[in-house]
Parts: C-alpha cells; structure tokens; sequence
C-alpha cells in the first residue's frame, strides 16, 4: 500500500523563498531604514540646536566680561555682521593687553576679526544700540538690554529661532 502523505516534489528546484517572503523582508528591511534614517535626522537637528544654544551662552558670558572690563556692552546697531562683535571679544582685550574674552575654534591670528557662525553657516546675530532699548525685540525680557539670537535651521526670523528674548538660553 502506497503511503498517502501529502509530500513535496522536488522536480529539479531546490528548496527557496516565495515572492511574497522575498516582498515581505524587503519591506521590513525599508521600514527600519526608514526608521534610523528618521532618528538620525532628529539627532543631528538636536545636535545642531544644542551647539547653537551653547554657543549662545558662551557670546552671553563674553559680553558680560566685556561690560565688567569695559563698564557697558560693546555697541552694534549692524545685527548681521558678526566680524564686529568678533572685534569686541576677540581683537579689543588683547590689543588691551587682556585675554580675549571669546575664543572660538580655529580663532589664532589676534589681528583677524573671525565671522562668529551658527551650525547652519549663518552669522550670530547680535544688537545693541547704547541705550539700553532693544531693537529687535522691543519685547525683550532679557535684563541685559541687547539682542543676541540665531535665526535658527531656516534662517529667517520665526518660531525655531533661538533667542535671548525669549529665554532659550
């Protein structure tokens, strides 16, 4: 009597995966790409923010030293030219005979006045005008009297820009 279980015909093939098993992999093996590809991104925006905030903190600690040495904050009514503020922290105290107040990486020629960048290639914005009134932040809630900020990874003023009006730092 012949044995009646269903058995598997080999006819040459060998054994292998289906499309439908191939497909499947494939689209898991996309799903977690995706997924870490993602969370890169999101580490890397975070990063770029958190260097900016710090770096933010340490013009902030600058200009405050500036002001004990100087008695008032360096004046700039041009927010977009970092090179002056650079002058202010970097050039002016060592042409004093001080150590500079603000030293960035690569910053080594003391008769240079380095562009201060954020992590998106853009200049540190900073404002002030003598008088203690902000400009563009009349809003300021900063008890400096200056405006220091970045414009953020968009680099217009909006909502992801990072400011001392408004507390980031």
């Amino acid at each position: 009597m012949r044995n009646r279980r269903a058995t598997r015909h080999s006819g040459g093939r060998g054994s292998g995966f289906t499309l439908i098993e191939l497909l499947t992999v494939i689209a898991v093996i996309a799903i977690l790409v995706g997924l870490v590809m993602g969370l890169a991104g999101f580490a890397a925006r975070k990063a770029d923010y958190t260097k900016a905030t710090a770096d933010l903190e340490k013009i902030k600690d600058a200009l405050e030293e500036y002001r004990i040495e100087y008695g008032r904050y360096p004046q700039q009514t041009t927010a977009d030219d970092s090179t002056i503020l650079s002058s202010n922290l970097w050039r002016r105290p060592q042409a004093d005979g001080l150590e500079p107040f603000l030293v960035m990486k690569g910053w080594t020629d003391t008769n240079t006045s380095y562009r201060i960048m954020d992590p998106w290639g853009r200049d540190y914005r900073y404002y002030y005008d003598g008088d203690g009134n902000p400009y563009y932040a009349p809003h300021n809630n900063s008890r400096f009297g200056y405006d220091l900020w970045s414009e953020g990874p968009n680099g217009t003023n909006s909502d992801d820009d990072i400011a001392n009006w408004k507390g980031d730092f």
